[in-house]
């Protein structure tokens, strides 16, 4: 029998207006149920409490890091006294300088205190900047564009006169993002090492004659990664990169390769290989009298926590042997100098080569990723290369660059991950004081100690 359409439809809105209505008596029913939360617990963005540290946050970066207050104190006099003051000449402690954006400053510490000077960059372009050796000239890597970044420029601080290196010398047009950068300046200040990782190019820059040459780095591109990390030796003689198997899955799994590369012969031999399951190679230095090498290698990955391992080997020896195919030395004959979760860190030599200095996070676990989750800051800390033995020499869970060492050792300057330039001494732990509160983009700011000596 065929049902009246119009009867099926009265039938379907009379079961529809009932379940509505069941469904309305059931939402009011539930809501007299849900517990109501006192008033204290519900603020506006505007009443929400603050946190119970103080907070600071870098000027103008919307990804800005929380950065404890910290607690400056007055520097520590000058001792005079212990300095070769020679004639005409006023003992000074350390002269720090750096580049805060159109100028140059320098704080000179000496027996009159702490004074400020500085000079204005005319027309230099904004950029990484790196000081030579004798702090007489800057090179400034210019931003990255989109495409492709900027030129070179090379500043001499006494004529006031701005190159254009690319132009002048002829480096090669860009075209990866990152363009060239600075790997390290020669001892005698008139040859630069410049790397462009992404393009896979390495140059040796002679300053002097206003010639560079292009460096192959003789390894199978075909089967191993871009060269990264690249580190000058102390004395100009070499330097050092790293790679790994281009099909890897995972570089938790593969081997890890360090090469050396000898300026004077250009040629490129197999310095250390870090074996599968041993750690991802991060970074290495070369001690000053360059017969050390420290290297820091990764455990672990993202998800199961990452920690660090800081290894000290003796490799010059092996320099002089003809061997090309072994590794110059091997990495079971390091030496664990630190292990734990130091994070992402740099190692720094002092001067004499006693000690190693780096910025180690103040974290008991191994770092794993989560969404939003700020790099952690750390403190510098420094290794006696022979002891082991670690001392903490900063207390401001604030910095995230590495600490610059003073020609003669005894202090090391530092930027905040807010800007903020300090200093330590190595013997004061825990006594910083304040150089300079710029608020510099800490990225991009590098410090120098200059010579020590001033005329009257």
């Amino acid at each position: 029998m065929i049902q009246n359409p119009r009867n099926t439809l009265t039938s379907h809105r009379s079961i529809g207006l009932f379940a509505s209505i069941c469904i309305i008596g059931l939402g009011l029913l539930c809501a007299s149920c849900q517990p109501v939360l006192p008033k204290a617990e519900f603020h506006s963005p505007e009443e929400k409490q603050p946190r119970k540290e103080s907070l600071q946050e870098r000027p103008g970066n919307a990804g800005a890091l929380p950065v404890p207050e910290i607690s400056w104190g007055e520097p520590p006099l000058c001792p005079g006294e212990e300095q070769d003051q020679g004639q005409n000449q006023q003992a000074v402690c350390a002269r720090l300088r750096y580049r805060a954006d159109a100028e140059l400053r320098e704080l000179i510490w000496s027996e009159a205190g702490i004074v400020r000077d500085t000079q204005a960059l005319t027309d230099v372009p904004p950029g990484v900047t790196s000081f030579s050796p004798d702090g007489s000239r800057l090179v400034i890597q210019t931003p990255r564009g989109h495409t492709a970044g900027g030129p070179i420029y090379l500043y001499d601080l006494g004529t006031e006169q701005l190159v254009n290196l690319n132009e002048q010398v002829g480096l090669p047009v860009y075209t990866g993002v990152s363009a060239l950068r600075v790997a390290g300046w020669h001892p005698d200040g008139q040859q630069l090492l410049l790397v462009n990782e992404d393009d896979e190019l390495t140059f040796w820059l002679d300053l002097e004659s206003g010639r560079y040459r292009p460096l192959a780095l003789d390894i199978d591109v075909g089967q191993l990664a871009p060269p990264r990390r690249f580190a000058l030796a102390p004395d100009g003689s070499g330097f050092t990169f790293d790679s790994y198997n281009r099909d890897a899955t995972t570089r938790d799994t593969e081997a890890a390769y360090l090469y050396w590369y000898d300026l004077a012969t250009d040629a490129t031999r197999l310095l250390l290989t870090v074996p599968s399951g041993q750690g991802q190679l991060a970074e290495s230095a070369i001690s000053p009298d360059g017969e050390q090498l420290a290297y820091l290698v990764h455990r672990g990955g993202r998800a199961q926590g990452r920690s660090e391992e800081v290894h000290l080997i003796e490799f010059n020896q092996g320099l002089t042997e003809d061997r090309t195919d072994t590794a110059i030395v091997d990495s079971a004959d390091s030496r664990l100098l630190l292990a734990g979760n130091l994070g992402p860190t740099r190692l720094v030599w002092s001067p004499d080569g006693e000690y190693i200095a780096l910025i180690r996070r103040d974290m008991d676990e191994p770092l794993r990723a989560a969404r939003n989750q700020p790099p952690p800051l750390g403190d510098i800390w420094i290794i006696d290369t022979i002891s082991g033995e670690t001392t903490q020499l900063t207390f401001t869970q604030a910095l995230e660059q590495p600490p610059v060492w003073s020609a003669d050792g005894r202090y090391l300057a530092f930027v905040t991950a807010d800007g903020q330039i300090g200093m330590v001494a190595v013997d004061a732990p825990g006594k910083i004081w304040q150089l300079d509160d710029t608020s510099l983009s800490p990225e991009i700011a590098q410090i120098a100690f200059a010579p020590s000596s001033i005329a009257k």
